[in-house]
């Protein structure tokens, strides 16, 4: 019998049959335990001052939520979530209701069986970028502004004054992202759950977007009729998310 010799799909090191090389399969193994033991800080920094609010959809009936200020943090804590979910479920895993934590610590164990998939290669990138953004939630570059995530390898972008100012800037994968239609994109999936809050909530969320709306002109659209408030919360005006965004970019 003669051992057939290719190359792992991440790394390009020779392997005997496999799709991965064995280093690859521990990394990734050593990767997804890495999320489970960070995901519960992260929870922490995604859920502090949450004022803003947006409308899910549960067991038949529309309830609204918190969505945090520190949107980058909650939005990647939602994308760790969604995909412990995803690799629990292509590994048949009987996980019910048990965390993410917990679902990665498991599929960790059983990472050989994920690296014989046909799309193991995707998911040694998906969990490294996952990791590589996690970690920089924890330690941000100096001077820079997480504004969202890159059309083409989904890691984030991170932008200084400049690179807000020039409205391009390259990306770690090598492709030159567009910031303004990056920053959109963020706005778009926070906006789509019917993301609201008050003219300082919003104005506040997107600051964290690297967009400056200021509260009092937020107020003024209110004035103008530009846009309509759809609730109060403690007795100031809310309005969606996506209606400011809209009288931002008219």
């Amino acid at each position: 019998m003669v051992n057939v010799i290719v190359g792992c799909q991440v790394c390009g090191a020779e392997t005997s049959g496999g799709r991965i090389c064995g280093n690859c399969t521990t990394g990734l193994a050593h990767t997804l335990r890495h999320l489970a033991a960070r995901l519960p800080d992260l929870r922490i920094v995604a859920a502090k001052k949450a004022t803003v609010m947006a409308k899910e959809q549960g067991h038949g009936s529309r309830t609204v939520a918190p969505i945090p200020l520190n949107a980058g943090a909650w939005q990647l804590q939602q994308s760790i979530e969604k995909f412990s979910r995803t690799l629990a479920g292509v590994l048949t895993l009987q996980y019910g209701h048990l965390p993410a934590e917990s679902l990665l610590k498991a599929v960790a164990q059983r990472a050989p069986a994920l690296m014989q998939r046909r799309d193991a290669a995707s998911i040694h990138t998906l969990a490294t970028i996952a990791a590589r953004r996690l970690d920089r939630q924890f330690e941000p570059p100096q001077s820079r502004i997480l504004i969202g995530q890159c059309p083409y390898c989904g890691d984030d972008v991170w932008s200084s004054e400049d690179d807000l100012a020039a409205g391009w800037q390259p990306c770690g994968c090598g492709q030159t992202v567009n910031v303004n239609q990056v920053q959109e994109q963020r706005i778009f999936k926070l906006a789509i759950s019917d993301a609201q809050g008050t003219a300082a909530a919003l104005s506040k969320l997107l600051r964290g977007c690297g967009i400056e709306v200021p509260s009092k002109t937020i107020s003024k659209w209110k004035t103008r009729r530009v846009i309509k408030p759809v609730g109060q919360q403690n007795g100031k005006p809310v309005y969606l998310l996506w209606d400011v965004w809209r009288a931002y970019t008219r």
